[in-house]
């Protein structure tokens, strides 16, 4: 299968509790100081990624091939034809739950998980994620035309040996399993709730509908494109413990020493707090 005709920068975009930071760990393994966890100049809430931001971000990191982020949001639009996009979806209620869980486990959750689910931007976020806004047919247009990968977080090991099959770059798939919630009772009590459960499904109608054209078209057709024995053996995972291979630490490092202090002198200089 050959990649859509744009730049030479791959863009994850990064959907929340869809396996991303076990995905970002395999990125700064393999690009390491050429891969950027890129965030918006502009630090207002839920701002796209644009232009700017990745002009800014390849004066940071000299031959940068990599980017990925959560306001990697309709970079068909934002980025032109700048960047190669890819992504991974989650069965919607699974992702939805997890995502509020993971905020509560962080402190940023809404009070309650009738108020997460009364915010409708929380309402078939996946979709969003990809056509900027509640628009099925577009979001299903743009993984067809523009997306040269899409993966599934439920075949995770086989994705990501499926996506460096169809990279032009190497891809070190070693990784280590991140973000693991330590204590899953209240997704286990929502999942079990059927009032709870029927108000995720109704607020996710569109993500349903997605996931599922994923999961039994698209992604078997992307799959077929690939040599089968190159999918069945499972990704080789690193322990937590030991020390991380290099360029996975001077990824890290070039973030925190050199991209973030640069993002807020940039900031400040352009008067945002």
């Amino acid at each position: 299968m050959n990649l859509p005709v744009r730049g030479d920068v791959l863009a994850f975009v990064h959907i929340q509790k869809t396996a991303g930071t076990s995905m970002k760990f395999v990125l700064k393994n393999s690009f390491g100081a050429r891969h950027c966890d890129i965030r918006p100049v502009d630090p207002s809430r839920n701002k796209p990624v644009d232009m700017d931001d990745l002009a800014f971000a390849r004066r940071v990191y000299p031959g940068l091939l990599s980017i990925g982020g959560h306001e990697l949001i309709e970079p068909t639009a934002h980025l032109a034809r700048a960047v190669r996009p890819y992504t991974m979806l989650r069965d919607p209620v699974r992702r939805a739950v997890s995502h509020f869980q993971d905020q509560n486990l962080r402190g940023r959750a809404p009070p309650s998980f009738d108020a997460y689910i009364d915010d409708e931007l929380n309402h078939d976020f996946q979709v969003r994620k990809i056509a900027g806004g509640p628009d099925l047919e577009k979001a299903r247009r743009l993984l067809r035309e523009e997306y040269f990968f899409v993966g599934l977080t439920e075949r995770f090991d086989e994705s990501m040996r499926l996506l460096s099959s169809l990279v032009p770059y190497a891809l070190d798939l070693r990784y280590v399993r991140r973000n693991v919630a330590p204590d899953n009772r209240f997704r286990d009590a929502v999942m079990n709730d059927d009032r709870q459960r029927a108000r995720i499904e109704a607020a996710n109608r569109l993500d349903q509908a997605l996931f599922e054209w994923v999961r039994d078209e698209w992604y078997p057709l992307l799959r077929s494109r690939a040599p089968a024995e190159a999918l069945a053996e499972p990704l080789p995972v690193i322990p937590d413990r030991p020390v991380k291979p290099a360029r996975y630490v001077a990824s890290r490092a070039v973030h925190r020493l050199r991209y973030l202090p640069a993002l807020k002198r940039e900031r400040r200089r352009r008067g945002f707090r």
